[in-house]
């Protein structure tokens, strides 16, 4: 919504869907994430924990479907160039046969198999696994990937970038339940577990997410002379605040949880909580960039 009224006169319709697909984009890698914890660190959850994290699969897979199918009559909208368009059903299934809803309807079948990762079976976990891939590979698709689908190297780094940032977003609100556990000790081995994943899948995300920056928005001494280069800013900054609010979790919250502090639980539970806020603005961030039409320089 911001950028659209920064690059020009500005649709409040084109603004809201912006928001629209903000809600889509944080549930449907809300799910992915919660599905992908679930299948790995389902063996040290407790049977409340694991319960847990089943409702935030469903609560994100049931948001992003929301989301996504909220996205259809803005699209409508758009291909029409009037507002009564979204009434137009004749153009549903034009929309069905492009590349925004090719990368819709693959972004709702990932929804739909990642479900499975609610079954407490080898199988369950594989498909919910798949299903968060196809998650990310709709959502790679929809961004700014969607123009440049010959480019394999963009939409490769975009899948790895979107997979790796969903564990680990997915991932916070489930984390809070573990944080509470009765047992700090227990409970610290668990995050212990969960953060060596989480530095693995954080890692490859930053490192993605940098070279697509440097794809989209060229190089950073440009960025501030346009209303892309200050979001990609705004949104490097959230992602470092993230970063240094894990690294304190881990060498300070967990550390007093080894040694029996049942108050750092606690801290870790509002420290997660925080963390997921700041998660929420970088995902609006994105649907900004993924809207938005990119510097003229990089678009040549």
């Amino acid at each position: 919504m911001i950028l659209e009224f920064w690059q020009g006169a500005g649709d409040p319709v084109r603004g809201l869907a912006v928001v629209v697909r903000a809600v889509a984009t944080i549930g449907a890698l809300g799910a992915a994430g919660s599905a992908l914890f679930l299948v790995f660190l389902s063996e040290r959850l407790t049977s409340d924990e694991a319960r847990a994290a089943r409702r935030w699969t469903v609560v994100f897979v049931l948001l992003a479907l929301a989301g996504g199918a909220a996205l259809w009559p803005f699209r409508a909208i758009e291909l029409s160039g009037v507002r009564e368009g979204m009434a137009r059903w004749q153009l549903y299934p034009q929309i069905a046969r492009s590349a925004f809803g090719e990368a819709w309807l693959i972004v709702g079948a990932g929804l739909l198999l990642v479900l499975f990762s609610r079954v407490r079976a080898t199988w369950g976990a594989g498909i919910g696994t798949a299903g968060a891939l196809l998650v990310a590979i709709g959502l790679a698709l929809s961004g700014h990937g969607e123009g440049h689908r010959m480019r394999q190297e963009v939409l490769a780094l975009g899948v790895v970038h979107i997979f790796a940032a969903a564990f680990w977003v997915g991932s916070l609100l489930p984390l809070r339940n573990v944080a509470l556990r009765r047992d700090p000790r227990s409970a610290a081995e668990a995050i212990l577990a969960w953060s060596r994943h989480a530095m693995v899948f954080a890692v490859l995300s930053v490192a993605c997410g940098a070279i697509l920056g440097l794809l989209f928005a060229g190089a950073p001494r440009g960025w501030i002379g346009s209303g892309y280069g200050w979001t990609m800013i705004v949104k490097m900054a959230l992602v470092i605040a993230m970063l240094l609010g894990a690294l304190a979790c881990r060498f300070k919250h967990v550390r007093l949880m080894e040694r029996g502090d049942v108050l750092a639980g606690d801290a870790l539970h509002r420290s997660s909580g925080r963390q997921f806020l700041l998660a929420l603005l970088v995902l609006y961030a994105t649907a900004e960039l993924a809207s938005a039409e990119l510097p003229p320089l990089v678009a040549r």
